[in-house]
């Protein structure tokens, strides 16, 4: 005997709607539950404070890190950079390069002569002292976002990220 057209589309739909149950459920449980997404909208959103702050002296956060780094590690390389901050070489790349041709930061020989190292210019080095005051007011307008006390266990949980 062979199988009937209406049973067998029946289990078909029956398969398929647990598939789709399957995906779904997936869906919904790292909608809620993972780390990463909650962490990059997390991210954005303070990032969004910070370079609102910013905006007025043509700087970003991403910038604002750099220029700081730079200035802590002084005659750092960008390959070091690169581990230090974790980012991407092509980004550091891009990223010096623009705030070469903004003043901020010069490139020169290592003290052995192998390859480049980085210093802020004395332009890069008032803007730094600038953005100091509106960089301070992120910093309160993020607690104020989070709270006080989330914020301040969010800064102990994140120290051992800190690059320098």
């Amino acid at each position: 005997m062979g199988r009937h057209p209406i049973a067998a589309d029946r289990r078909y739909r029956a398969r398929r709607s647990v598939k789709h149950a399957g995906w779904r459920q997936v869906g919904r449980r790292i909608a809620s539950e993972c780390l990463a997404i909650r962490v990059r909208r997390l991210g954005r959103v303070i990032t969004r404070i910070y370079d609102t702050a910013l905006t007025p002296y043509g700087i970003g956060i991403a910038q604002v890190n750099l220029l700081a780094a730079i200035a802590v590690a002084r005659g750092v390389r960008p390959t070091d950079l690169t581990q230090v901050l974790d980012v991407e070489k092509s980004t550091l790349s891009r990223d010096l390069k623009r705030m070469e041709e903004l003043g901020w930061v010069r490139s020169g020989r290592t003290a052995r002569g192998r390859g480049r190292s980085l210093t802020l210019t004395p332009a890069g080095e008032r803007l730094l002292v600038q953005v100091g005051p509106p960089w301070e007011q992120a910093q309160q307008m993020a607690a104020a976002e989070l709270g006080k006390q989330p914020f301040e266990q969010l800064r102990k949980l994140l120290s051992p990220f800190a690059p320098l």
